[in-house]
C-alpha cells in the first residue's frame, strides 16, 4: 500500500475506527518485517510506550510531504492491536523506517490474472511460481495463484494440503489463505493441511518463522518444530511441538499419521487412494490413529493396518470401504 493509505490505515487504527478487514492489512503489515526470534518487550505496558512513540515518528515520516494533512489523533484508551508474539512486533518501528518510508507513492497496478493448480486423487503436484517461491500440493489439493506478483504482497489460495518453500523477498510478504484464516511469511518451509471437509486446519513449520492470522486477530506465530491446529467449529486452536520434517514426509511418499481423527484418516483414504472410508460404529470413530502409510501401498495393506488398530473388519464395494 502507499503512503497515504497506510495512514489513513494508521489515523483509523489509533481511533478504534477500524474494520476487521483493515486490522487484518496492518496485522500483515507488521508481520511482513519480521526477522529477530527474542521476546523485546518486558511488560505489555512498555510495548504500548514504545508503539505509541514509533507511531508519532512514522507519521511525522509519511506527513513530511503532505502538509495538507491533519495532525495525528490522540490515542483514547490502551488497545493491543497486533498480539503476535514480541518478537514480531518490535519490528514495526525498525524496518518500516529502512523500506516503506522511502518508497514512492505507487500507481495503482492491474490485477494480475488468477490461475489454478490441481492435484488429482492419488497424485502430487510440484508449482513453481513467479517469484521462484516452490509448492508440493498433495493429492487433491488445488493452488490459486495470480500469474505474477505484482502488489504490495504475494498471496495465494489453499484447498487442501501443500508444502510451501517461499523465496525470500523482506518487501513483499507471502500469504496463504486458507478458508477462514492466512499464514504470513517472508522466506521460510512450511507444511498446511486444510481440506474442506475437515474440521482443522493444521500448519507446520519446517524452517523460519510464520505468523498466522484469523480475520484481525493474530493466532501465534511459529518456529520451526512448531504446529497450529485451528478448529473450525468452536474457533479455538492450540499450539504444540511437532517435528517439521515428519509433517511433510508425504512428499516422500511417506504418509505419517500422528493421532488424527478418523474424519482425517478417511480424508488421506479417499485423496491419496480414491476410496471412501465410513462406519456405523461411534466407538470406531472416537479412534485415534497413529500408523505410517507408504502412498503406493495397496489398500487391502493400509485396512490391516487399520482394523488392527480399531480390531474390527471391513469390507470393500466399489469404491466405498464400510468398516463394522
Amino acid at each position: 500500500m502507499n503512503k497515504r493509505e497506510l495512514l489513513d490505515l494508521l489515523q483509523k487504527e489509533v481511533q478504534g475506527k477500524c474494520t476487521s478487514e483493515e486490522t487484518a492489512r496492518l496485522d500483515a503489515w507488521y508481520a511482513s518485517f519480521d526477522s529477530r526470534t527474542i521476546p523485546v518487550f518486558g511488560s505489555q505496558a512498555e510495548e504500548e510506550l514504545v508503539r505509541t512513540r514509533l507511531r508519532n515518528r512514522i507519521y511525522s515520516r509519511i506527513t513530511a510531504d503532505m502538509p495538507d494533512l491533519p495532525a495525528p489523533a490522540h490515542k483514547r484508551k490502551t488497545m493491543v492491536f497486533f498480539r503476535m508474539a514480541a518478537a514480531v512486533l518490535v519490528l514495526l518501528g525498525l524496518a518500516c523506517a529502512a523500506y516503506l518510508f522511502r518508497q514512492e507513492q505507487r500507481v495503482p497496478q492491474p490485477a494480475a490474472t488468477l490461475l489454478s493448480s490441481v492435484s488429482p486423487a492419488g497424485k502430487m503436484l510440484k508449482v513453481i511460481l513467479t517469484d521462484g517461491s516452490e509448492v508440493w500440493l498433495n493429492a487433491g489439493s488445488t493452488l490459486t495463484y495470480p500469474s505474477g506478483f505484482k502488489g504490495p504482497a504475494r498471496e495465494v489460495f489453499l484447498k487442501g494440503e501443500a508444502f510451501f518453500q517461499v523465496a525470500t523477498q523482506a518487501e513483499q510478504p507471502f500469504i496463504v489463505h486458507t478458508d477462514t484464516i492466512s499464514t504470513v511469511v517472508l522466506g521460510t518451509s512450511f507444511n498446511i493441511k486444510a481440506y474442506p471437509e475437515l474440521g482443522s486446519i493444521r500448519i507446520n513449520v519446517a524452517t523460519g518463522k510464520v505468523g498466522v492470522l484469523m480475520g484481525g486477530n493474530a493466532l501465534g506465530t511459529l518456529l520451526p518444530d512448531q504446529q497450529l491446529t485451528y478448529h473450525k467449529p468452536d474457533h479455538s486452536y492450540e499450539i504444540e511441538t511437532k517435528d517439521g520434517v515428519t509433517a511433510n514426509a508425504w512428499k516422500e511418499g511417506n504418509i505419517h499419521l500422528d493421532g488424527v481423527t478418523f474424519d482425517e484418516l478417511a480424508a488421506v483414504l479417499e485423496h491419496n487412494f480414491g476410496y471412501r472410508l465410513q462406519t456405523s460404529r461411534t466407538d470406531i470413530r472416537n479412534v485415534r490413529f497413529s500408523m505410517n502409510i507408504i502412498s503406493n501401498s495397496k489398500i487391502e495393506e493400509v485396512m490391516r493396518i487399520v482394523c488392527s488398530i480399531t480390531q474390527a473388519q471391513y469390507n470393500i464395494r466399489q469404491q466405498v470401504i464400510s468398516i463394522y
